[in-house]
């Protein structure tokens, strides 16, 4: 289930940088979405390997942390806005109505791609 987990998260990061510079807010609003699944689930991928087991939620701080805890190296920039990205599974998927910028969504996706490349 493990490298499925990243698969899946890699297909995430990697929809929503086709999204992500939409000009139609919608596919930018799931862009967001997606970055922040993909981000979840990279956490989750890499706190298995630690634990044996795949933790439960959605937050991407409490992740942060039980990550870090385990020896998980998280990205800064991750920790440094995981209350944002968490806020993004939300606020992206039903009448979007939140301003999220599209520098900030990239900046993720980003982040996010580089360190699926660095697990395995």
């Amino acid at each position: 289930m493990g490298n499925t987990l990243l698969s899946i998260a890699k297909a995430d990061i990697k929809t929503a940088k086709n999204l992500v510079n939409s000009d139609d807010k919608y596919q930018k609003h799931q862009a967001a979405y997606l970055t922040q699944q993909g981000v979840e689930k990279t956490l989750k991928y890499a706190i298995s390997l630690k634990t044996g087991g795949q933790p439960w939620g959605h937050d991407i701080t409490k992740l942060v942390i039980l990550a870090q805890q385990n020896g998980v190296d998280v990205p800064d920039f991750i920790c440094k806005k995981a209350k944002m990205i968490t806020s993004w599974e939300v606020v992206s998927r039903y009448y979007p109505t939140s301003v999220i910028r599209r520098d900030t969504i990239a900046h993720v996706i980003r982040v996010a791609d580089e360190w699926q490349k660095k697990l395995k």
